[in-house]
């Protein structure tokens, strides 16, 4: 009877031990990467996050020039490109571009967001002592999501 209890203690410390370390660790399920091309060269970048914004208000009856860049996509690296960095900054008329996204389980769909003429709106870095983080903001006059075109 001592070892059943013996027994029933170890199964009851040791389980509920094993449960937690058998968890799925923190690694990233999601591979996220924006690819600008720059003349002859490509360039690509690993992301955080990405978000896509479309403002309306921009777009008047009286203007519908292509001047207009209503799309906006924000992108948060991972780490700093300034190949990257420089391809926008060098090229004023807009870089064609798209982000993909995969999963690394192969349980969600991959998807792809294509933008035209991107030009860098804002740029924003900051570092401390053990975090950096890289913001770029673009604006585009098309958006294809997923093979949706968006124009205005």
């Amino acid at each position: 009877m001592k070892t059943l209890y013996q027994f029933l203690t170890v199964i009851i410390v040791f389980l509920p031990a094993q449960l937690l370390l058998s968890q799925q660790t923190d690694e990233k399920r999601m591979n996220v990467e924006v690819s600008v091309k720059d003349g002859k060269n490509q360039v690509v970048s690993a992301l955080k996050s990405y978000t896509i914004s479309y403002n309306k208000t921009l777009l008047n009856n009286e203007d519908k020039s292509s001047d207009v860049k209503a799309f906006y996509l924000s992108l948060d690296f991972e780490k700093p490109d300034i190949s990257l960095l420089r391809a926008f900054v060098q090229n004023k008329a807009g870089l064609d571009g798209q982000i993909t996204v995969t999963d690394f389980y192969g349980k969600l769909p991959s998807r792809k967001i294509e933008f035209k003429s991107a030009v860098m709106e804002l740029m924003t870095d900051q570092t401390t002592g053990d975090y950096y983080s890289m913001y770029i903001n673009l604006s585009s006059n098309t958006l294809i999501i997923d093979g949706l075109k968006i124009e205005h």
